[in-house]
């Protein structure tokens, strides 16, 4: 479980380093605020994940400053949606359960140039947190076979530790269009 949580994809590091680099040129500000947010990545990924549960709050900003860092690869300022609908209040969640689906709908989008290629919508009920990702892909696409990602299998795995039958998790490929919904009872 440790080194599920602990896992930091190295090519989301180097590709938000050099993007920020690049933009030093143009916008250090912006540039700056950047980096700030990978900053604040490091620090979440250190020191948060540590812990059995986290405030919702802050697995909230952590999955908000990660789509930041990855929308300053496009121009498409509409590439991604984010929407959090309800009032997280006191409520907890184990860490980075979410952002395995969200990294991999940023791996295997293809067109970075549409609008809402990726749809990211949490929202939180009283006894309920539900999660949905949505990514368009190619479906002629040929991807190369990756072995250091979190797979689905192992995802699921770990949900059945942390949320033993208080969790339903369901993935659909469609032609085009990717789809996790994932609830979690209790959150």
């Amino acid at each position: 479980m440790a080194l599920i949580k602990a896992q930091l994809d190295p090519h989301f590091l180097f590709n938000t380093l050099n993007n920020i680099d690049v933009l030093l040129l143009k916008d250090a500000t912006e540039a700056s605020n950047y980096l700030n947010k990978l900053s604040d990545i490091l620090r979440f990924m250190l020191y948060e994940t540590k812990t059995e549960k986290i405030l919702l709050e802050k697995e909230l900003e952590y999955i908000e400053k990660y789509i930041e860092l990855q929308k300053i690869r496009t121009s498409n300022s509409n590439y991604v949606s984010f929407q959090v609908t309800g009032i997280p209040g006191n409520k907890t969640i184990a860490p980075m359960v979410f952002i395995p689906f969200i990294e991999n709908a940023f791996k295997h989008t293809t067109n970075k140039k549409i609008d809402n290629a990726i749809n990211v919508k949490i929202v939180i009920k009283k006894d309920i947190i539900l999660f949905v990702c949505d990514n368009k892909f190619d479906p002629n696409r040929k991807l190369k076979q990756e072995s250091n990602g979190l797979g689905n299998e192992l995802i699921q795995k770990r949900l059945n530790l942390i949320y033993p039958e208080n969790h339903t998790l369901e993935i659909v490929k469609h032609t085009d269009l990717y789809s996790v919904h994932l609830s979690i009872r209790n959150g």
